[in-house]
């Protein structure tokens, strides 16, 4: 697994025990430390910008 897909992953899992609290964090963190590794947030996977929104959904952050 490479860099890349093991962030996505351990993302995945971080951002199912959210709460409406703590989403905001956990995407911040997460965003911070994609672009800190990769120098941009261009190219974020797609399945990543759709976990997000359907979390936010599902927490009532979102409609």
């Amino acid at each position: 697994m490479n860099k890349k897909e093991s962030l996505i992953q351990s993302f995945k899992k971080e951002v199912r025990r959210t709460t409406e609290l703590t989403f905001p964090i956990c995407v911040d963190s997460f965003a911070n430390l994609w672009q800190y590794e990769f120098g941009t947030l261009d190219g974020l996977p797609k399945e990543v910008e759709q976990l997000i929104a359907h979390r936010a959904i599902e927490l009532g952050l979102m409609e």
